[in-house]
């Protein structure tokens, strides 16, 4: 697939199974969001941006509590256990679908499951990866988070281990690295982007009115570019795989012959 049949093909899928898409990222996105803006709500006293910058005395004398520190900390750190586990169970739905099947939010998340602590670990792994390049070369994330891309699609749809699942990746990576650099870096890019344009009409209005009353408007505006970017992330990396492995070791012939062998249709 070319740049424009990735980018194509990842909406398209993400319009074919929204729904489950959608409740999918929703019942873990939202509680660990609206927790976070909950907890904020007592930035700048609460007020205003533009009321605490016409009469300083509105904003709080004193430091932010340990307990908001604590909170959004623990907020911040569910968000970590939770991303990678939803990116593995919308691998699930979207590699289903690439497959002509149709998955569940409730069978894809049962299904998931019992690979939480290799997706965790995965990704742990890559994200300090990351940070080691980053600190050796401003640049340098991009090289380890090229080569583990397809860790999460490698994991869940061949059910294998962490460690493995990265070393997976790497080998269907490196014939085309160049390539998916360009892809993955556009993809987060474009990923990026639509989070701002979703989010930051909200985030801004949350500060104008001041998070005590304002916190809503804070979280719909983290949890709506949440719902289409993280989706939208999971499924380039996921067709990235499937690419890879039609390239290399012809997938698109041996789920043609299996299907032949079960007297059904080409999958592809």
């Amino acid at each position: 697939m070319t740049l424009g049949d990735v980018f194509d093909g990842a909406f398209r899928l993400l319009k074919a199974n929204l729904r489950t898409i959608v409740l999918v990222t929703a019942v873990f996105v939202i509680p660990v969001d609206v927790a976070a803006a909950f907890l904020q709500r007592g930035v700048l006293g609460g007020n205003g941006i533009l009321d605490v910058l016409r009469d300083p005395s509105l904003a709080p004398s004193t430091d932010p509590s340990a307990g908001q520190f604590i909170g959004v900390g623990v907020a911040g750190l569910v968000s970590l256990l939770v991303t990678p586990f939803v990116g593995g169970v919308l691998t699930r739905v979207v590699a289903a679908s690439y497959l002509g099947e149709q998955l569940r939010p409730g069978a894809a998340i049962r299904a998931t499951a019992r690979w939480f602590w290799a997706l965790l670990l995965g990704s742990v792994c890559v994200h300090l990866l990351e940070l080691v390049g980053l600190v050796a070369c401003l640049v340098g994330a991009l090289v380890p988070m090229t080569f583990f891309v397809l860790t999460t699609p490698a994991i869940v749809v061949e059910e294998i281990g962490p460690i493995r699942g990265m070393s997976r990746s790497a080998t269907l990576v490196r014939p085309r690295f160049w390539q998916t650099l360009g892809i993955a870096v556009l993809a987060g890019l474009m990923a990026g982007f639509l989070g701002s344009v979703l989010g930051t009409p909200f985030s801004v209005a949350a500060q104008l009115v001041g998070l005590r009353g304002g916190w809503p408007l804070l979280a719909f505006g983290t949890v709506l570019p949440a719902l289409v970017t993280t989706p939208f992330v999971t499924i380039v990396s996921t067709l990235l795989y499937f690419d890879a492995r039609i390239r290399q070791e012809g997938l698109d012939l041996q789920m043609t012959v299996a299907n032949l062998h079960r007297g059904t249709g080409p999958a592809f």
